[in-house]
């Protein structure tokens, strides 16, 4: 008896009616799928701030079956096969059926304040299950604290750290910090049946599946090395012993002098997880995005909080060539094609920055992947606030780069 193999499809609107959104997108990808309600056993859900969280969800959940389990939520953008947009009221939906897979979904919250303890408590919960072969982790985290009224970022570095000291053999993992606009507006969350906040999530698959991810980079070093000398939090006060802002500036050019505010989301720093003299590698490096400046300390606010006393960081200037998002993704379908698995469906997290209208581009590098794929298998895509992936087999929390992975099953003749 022949393996009827899985039944992926998705679905993308741009209503700005909330609940009519969640029905058009969940009802394409229905379609697309080819599979009856009753037979979603998985949905990733995706949207906008600019949505309500509890309509958009309504939506959704009127198109599939109560035995259901859903995963996801806000998102800056996001992208299907042949569409794609941010910062505006896009939508994606993406349902999963027909799987020999088993999903477990894990939950802890309260992330905000609580980076590491949040990070343990979700090992813990994960590590108790027991697998007995390593299963394909995605895992999902809010990006944006407001507790105490103004914007915190919620950092992934203590909260990985928490994660590896609960977690003895961590799966194969991807995954993102979610945010749904680039104002850093709360972020809202769907998990199993309910809508959370202030929360991670992961999502542990095991059975006849496999993840297969390509890290698009998109910085080159484009200074010297200069060594972390003072550091708070994430905030960054001295490099080389000298205030760290007037550096950079020293850097980037006197004009910045006037308007040093500019500095926020244009510079980003590298840390070379390889051999510093050897050839520029991009997959050494760990980029981390400054977020703000104080100008009293003349300081920057990083994105992380893992730039260190005795770190030697380069100043990065971001940009990415479209052809190598292509020959990347190429390169990442033939491999799996060639291992004889079927690609069930390919996840796209970007990082926000990397979108045209806010990168001073004009191409978008999520064109290149849709031309790529050429409606091969479904694409799912997201814009969210920092990627996660492992870099030299240790799991980090990205900047300024794209992360596209595939879903493949064994055919089973």
């Amino acid at each position: 008896m022949s393996h009827q193999g899985s039944s992926f499809g998705v679905g993308f609107s741009e209503s700005s009616n909330s609940l009519k959104a969640g029905m058009l997108a969940a009802g394409i990808a229905l379609s697309k799928a080819g599979l009856p309600k009753e037979k979603v056993q998985l949905c990733f859900l995706f949207c906008t701030s600019r949505h309500d969280p509890k309509d958009f969800f309504e939506g959704v959940k009127s198109h599939v079956g109560k035995d259901t389990l859903f995963f996801g939520g806000y998102a800056n953008g996001t992208c299907s096969n042949d569409q794609f947009g941010y910062d505006g009221y896009q939508t994606v939906v993406g349902v999963w059926g027909n799987a020999e897979v088993s999903f477990d979904l894990f939950i802890q919250e309260g992330i905000a304040f609580q980076e590491y303890e949040t990070g343990r408590g979700l090992g813990e919960q994960i590590q108790a299950k027991k697998y007995q072969s390593q299963p394909q982790m995605l895992l999902l985290f809010d990006a944006v604290n407001r507790l105490e009224g103004k914007f915190r970022m919620n950092y992934g570095t203590p909260f990985i750290k928490g994660m590896n000291e609960t977690l003895k053999n961590w799966p194969k993992v991807i995954g993102a910090r979610m945010l749904g606009d680039m104002r850093f507006k709360p972020t809202y969350q769907w998990f199993e049946k309910k809508m959370t906040q202030n929360a991670a999530m992961a999502l542990l698959m095991t059975g006849n599946i496999q993840m297969d991810y390509q890290i698009m980079h998109g910085c080159q070093p484009v200074s010297a090395y200069h060594t972390v000398t003072s550091v708070k939090g994430a905030s960054i006060l001295e490099l080389d012993h000298q205030p760290a802002l007037d550096v950079v500036i020293d850097i980037l050019g006197e004009d910045l002098k006037e308007n040093p505010q500019e500095v926020k989301f244009f510079v980003t720093l590298g840390k070379n997880t390889g051999d510093k003299w050897a050839e520029y590698n991009p997959g050494n490096y760990i980029n981390r995005m400054c977020v703000g400046v104080d100008t009293a300390s003349r300081g920057l606010y990083m994105a992380e909080m893992d730039l260190e006393p005795g770190m030697e960081i380069q100043l990065m200037r971001r940009s990415f060539e479209m052809e190598y998002v292509g020959r990347r993704t190429r390169k990442l379908i033939d491999q799996v094609n060639a291992s004889g698995r079927k690609i069930i469906f390919a996840l796209y997290i970007n990082c926000s920055g990397r979108a045209a209208a806010y990168s001073n581009q004009t191409d978008e590098d999520i064109r290149h992947i849709q031309a790529e794929i050429n409606h091969e298998f479904p694409l799912l895509g997201i814009y969210e606030a920092g990627e996660l992936a492992p870099i030299a087999g240790v799991l980090q929390v990205l900047d300024w780069t794209g992360v596209l992975c595939l879903f493949s099953e064994l055919v089973k003749k």
